[in-house]
């Protein structure tokens, strides 16, 4: 098995709700980005973001909260003219596939910033649209946690 070189640390950003409640209105994703850290140099290596447009998106509506818009200065045209999270998925595969793994494993860990923006929000629309999810997407390291675990000590 490869040992870990790199760090690949995942944001995602919902049309609903945000902070502690991301996830729980069941909005779709808007904004899925990624950083992958360079643990044996100490620096950022690649860095990308993808508008996502949503499924249900309704040209005629708003889709965005006023957090998603104010937040992260995404607008109703971005979303309306971005991709499909399905491709989205597909091109960081690709990388992680092609960039970040040998014949004898992957070299990266996934990062993120507390459990929902996998648990509440990508695995279940993932689910929810049939869009597998790679297996890495299943082994994590949360910061949060991690973090509230260094402050116990």
């Amino acid at each position: 098995m490869a040992t870990t070189r790199y760090l690949v640390v995942v944001y995602v950003v919902t049309a609903g709700l945000h902070d502690d409640d991301l996830g729980s209105d069941e909005e779709e994703t808007v904004l899925f980005a990624w950083v992958v850290v360079d643990i044996t140099n100490n620096k950022v290596v690649h860095l990308n973001h993808h508008v996502v447009k949503p499924r249900t998106a309704d040209v005629n509506e708003n889709i965005l909260s006023e957090v998603a818009r104010n937040r992260y200065g995404l607008t109703e045209e971005q979303i309306k003219n971005g991709q499909p999270l399905e491709n989205v998925l597909e091109q960081l595969d690709q990388f992680v596939k092609t960039k970040l793994s040998s014949e004898t494993g992957r070299s990266f860990q996934l990062i993120i910033d507390g459990q929902l923006h996998l648990r509440q929000v990508l695995h279940p629309e993932a689910s929810n649209k049939g869009i597998p999810l790679p297996e890495y997407f299943n082994t994590f390291y949360d910061l949060r946690k991690e973090f509230r675990v260094l402050q116990k000590q």
